[in-house]
């Protein structure tokens, strides 16, 4: 297994694409994402999953996203680069990314 596929984890989400489809991932979307993780910030992880979203990113993208930054947080040599607070103060934004992702993935519920 290389190293991209373990800090992918599993890929439930992810989409299958021959090797000539492009698909438009949305880096200024994602980047952010990533940016407030790291920050410790948990509102501006829901916001910026949410934005994502609104901007199109895909789920899949966003899951991919959440859980490399999962997988980096678990490394060593991040950890040695960052400190530990830092990885630390990452966990409760990531779960909010994950809560805000999960939640737009649910179907709405029909009024009746």
């Amino acid at each position: 297994m290389d190293a991209v596929q373990i800090l992918q984890g599993p890929a439930k989400l992810e989409e299958k694409h021959a090797p000539s489809e492009k698909t438009d991932v949305r880096l200024q979307d994602l980047l952010p994402i990533a940016m407030v993780i790291v920050g410790g910030c948990e509102s501006c992880a829901e916001k910026m999953v949410e934005r994502a979203i609104h901007e199109g990113s895909s789920f899949q993208d966003i899951d991919k996203t959440l859980r490399i930054i999962a997988g980096m947080q678990k490394l060593g040599c991040f950890a040695n680069a960052v400190g530990p607070e830092v990885v630390s103060r990452m966990d409760k934004p990531l779960e909010a990314g994950r809560r805000t992702l999960e939640k737009a993935m649910q179907p709405s519920p029909i009024l009746t």
